[in-house]
């Protein structure tokens, strides 16, 4: 019953124990980092064992915390959840390990210890939350605690990459919480296994789904930052490039699926079968691999290369959760239809199976390639202290275990057969292929669907040259860290005379992530196909997946064509854009200049667009609209007080005080007159009581607006209305 629970709570016990321990002891850095990769081996045999259980038969129910929020925080473990689970642990563990060399002689260690826990306690109770107020608290706690990452340096540079972070990362918490309100009050509830209940009974009383579409694209803003989809990625260039290099691993190989994951609860429990939505996503997520690709491309440094690859590879992930949608919405229409043909339902779920298993695989696939990549510029960046790629030139050569590891992972990423991106894309590409296949049979029969299939005919096109763009900038690294020499000689002797670039650990951590990179792509069915059975058991498709994953022939010449596809178009980008223009040759070493960055700095999003809006624009006509309000306030004024309050006036004008003082003094000094003239008194003076009385009043007001001034009458007079509120409470009650 509280199996995920520990595995939730334990990362944040052993924070709190590596802080007492840290300001009772001294900082030893060994210590310390023996002590998280304990406490990563744990985690992981905790999420192992979670697994070991599930699959051996034990019923898990969901567990909670009540009181939290007013809503409690409850977990649950699935198939989907547990997958993920295992797979944040080994990121953190093999990370831990890596992070034992290459921070070993950094600063602030034990700070980035703590909150590096706190981020794994975090991320799992993301992916072991049972409803979405859990989900919203832990992914807040998350973005406040990977926000150290970033700013780990505090250099000028980092803070400014950490203030984009925090800034996107509180927006987007907040649209989600927005979003939050609208689904509970349209579903009544936050249980995902409730929702989808409750949203297709929605669907069929015929009630609108306008507000539920409202709350997704609210929510959507701030999964979709995390996860680095466009236009909501600007904060990931700088940042991966200034966070630790275990960091940057981290954040692509695990945190950006944290919002994957909310995107796919999204589709599959809030909008389930909605055309439109999935429509949506399908455009944002081929302009996002698209656009990441071609940044990919025109960058001259490695960790921004490597940075708008994970914005690319996610762009993959979500055309795959939009054509998730598209087709369960196909799927719908053709059930609801009555007369379609069992072969062709058989069909639709076929291709529907396509689209779900390869989301699953490129998300897992995505995960091992980047934490390889990623500890790899790592370990470069350790020893040649930058990621630009003139200073990075021929670091890799003579080098054959980084060689080894980085061709696996870059030949992953790029879909090239017998490896495992291959399998995922392949996936994704047939279910796009087909998808359109079936939306020109339905149109001939008067249907109408989300997608058309000229839609999808460029979507697929896109989705090939995308491909091609991965291939092209992994080819450019490639070539720049083993082929290329550096342009100082000296500098290069160095680079290769570096035979102990690694450390043991950082090699068992690197290698372990690239172990099952070949193994996918060479035994599909016997290490992809269980995976996704088990993963995807939760939305009742296991069965689904053994049908079509049986009838699947990878290595077919069908399937490899499109790999083939996205491969030329690779060599062709390469040799036009890095060969030619990048370097400014095309065969030749002659006039060979180095790489340069070809991205114009004036299309940056970040600085001229989201920073010059909310930090410029906004305020400017936020300022605009506060004179013209306050404007119109002194404006009612007067006209009130001309019309409805106009002061009455005076007899003549007082040269001093108000009427009060003036009536007041002149009476007194009429009475004084008056009893001199009864007791018959000479040597009457007047005592000008008038003038006295309005300098008392001057100084008694002053006084009192001092006070009304003051923190201490405000914190009076806000104790006095509390204390009126809470009489009132009483009686009421």
């Amino acid at each position: 019953m509280i199996g995920a629970f520990w595995a939730v709570l334990f990362p944040f016990v052993m924070s709190a124990a590596v802080w007492i321990m840290a300001r009772s002891r001294a900082k030893d850095r060994k210590g310390f980092a023996a002590i998280m990769v304990f406490a990563c081996a744990v985690e992981l045999a905790v999420a192992l064992g979670l697994t070991l259980c599930d699959l051996s038969g034990v019923q898990f129910g969901i567990s909670s915390i009540p009181c939290v929020g007013g809503l409690g925080l409850h977990f649950m473990y699935t198939g989907f959840r547990g997958v993920f689970g295992v797979v944040t642990a080994f990121a953190w563990l093999v990370t831990a390990l890596f992070s034992c060399g290459y921070m070993k002689n950094d600063t602030n260690v034990i700070r980035y210890d703590i909150f590096n826990l706190l981020t794994l306690g975090a991320t799992m109770g993301i992916f072991y939350a049972a409803d979405l107020f859990t989900l919203f608290f832990f992914f807040e706690m998350m973005s406040f605690t990977s926000f150290l990452w970033v700013a780990h340096r505090q250099t000028r540079e980092a803070l400014h990459a950490a203030g984009t972070y925090l800034g996107i990362a509180v927006a987007g918490g907040m649209s989600i919480l927005m979003g939050l309100f609208i689904v509970y009050d349209r579903l009544g509830t936050l249980y995902f296994d409730a929702m989808y209940g409750q949203a297709v009974a929605l669907m069929e009383r015929g009630a609108g789904m306008g507000w539920l579409f409202a709350a997704a694209g609210c929510m959507f803003v701030g999964f979709g930052a995390k996860a680095g989809a466009f236009p909501v990625h600007v904060w990931l260039p700088d940042s991966y490039t200034e966070a630790p290099a275990p960091a940057t691993a981290l954040l692509s190989a695990v945190l950006s699926k944290t919002g994957v994951f909310g995107i796919l609860l999204l589709t599959l429990d809030v909008l389930p079968t909605q055309g439109g939505w999935g429509a949506f996503l399908l455009i944002v997520g081929v302009v996002t691999m698209a656009a990441g690709g071609i940044r990919g491309v025109l960058s001259g440094s490695l960790k921004t290369t490597l940075a708008y690859s994970s914005m690319s590879q996610i762009g993959f992930v979500l055309t795959g959760v939009g054509m998730q949608s598209l087709l369960a919405e196909f799927l719908m229409a053709s059930a609801n239809a009555g007369h379609a043909q069992s072969e062709q339902v058989a069909e639709i779920v076929t291709v529907f199976g396509m689209a779900v298993n390869g989301t699953f695989l490129h998300m897992l696939n995505h995960a091992l390639v980047k934490l390889v990549l990623f500890m790899a510029a790592g370990v470069i960046f350790a020893h040649v202290g930058s990621y630009d790629l003139n200073q990075v030139r021929g670091f890799g050569r003579r080098k054959p275990f980084l060689l080894a590891v980085f061709v696996l992972a870059a030949a992953g990423v790029g879909g090239i057969p017998l490896l495992n991106g291959y399998v995922s894309k392949t996936l994704l590409h047939e279910s796009i292929a087909e998808y359109a296949g079936l939306l020109e049979t339905a149109a001939a029969h008067g249907a109408v669907m989300a997608a058309t299939p000229v839609m999808m005919r460029a979507v697929e096109a896109l989705f090939l040259f995308s491909g091609g763009l991965t291939v092209a900038y992994m080819t450019k690294l490639f070539v720049v860290l083993f082929v290329g020499k550096n342009s100082d000689k000296k500098v290069q002797e160095a680079y290769e005379a570096k035979h102990s670039y690694a450390s043991l650990p950082t090699k068992i951590a690197i290698g372990a992530c690239a172990l099952p990179i070949p193994l996918i792509g060479v035994l599909p069915d016997l290490v992809a196909k269980p995976l996704a059975e088990y993963g995807l058991v939760q939305f009742g498709l296991s069965e689904l997946l053994a049908h079509h994953q049986d009838n699947m022939h990878y290595y077919s010449l069908k399937n490899l064509s499109g790999a083939l596809i996205s491969i030329a178009a690779g060599a062709v980008i390469y040799l036009l854009v890095v060969r030619f223009w990048m370097q400014g040759r095309l065969f030749s070493n002659r006039h060979d200049k180095g790489y340069r960055e070809l991205f114009p700095a004036w299309l940056n999003p970040e600085k001229y667009v989201y920073r010059a809006v909310l930090y410029t624009a906004v305020p400017f006509v936020l300022g605009i609209a506060a004179r013209i309000l306050d404007s119109m306030v002194d404006t009612a004024v007067v006209i009130l007080r001309r019309t409805i309050y106009r002061d009455r006036a005076l007899p003549y004008e007082l040269p001093e005080g108000n009427w009060a003082t003036h009536s007041i003094g002149c009476s007194m000094e009429r009475v004084r007159l008056l009893y001199y003239a009864v007791m018959r008194k000479e040597g009457y003076a007047p005592k000008n009581y008038a003038h006295k009385l309005a300098l008392k009043s001057t100084d008694i007001f002053e006084n009192f607006h001092i006070i009304e001034r003051s923190l201490s009458f405000g914190l009076f007079m806000f104790c006095v209305g509390l204390g009126l509120t809470m009489i009132y409470l009483l009686v009421v009650n």
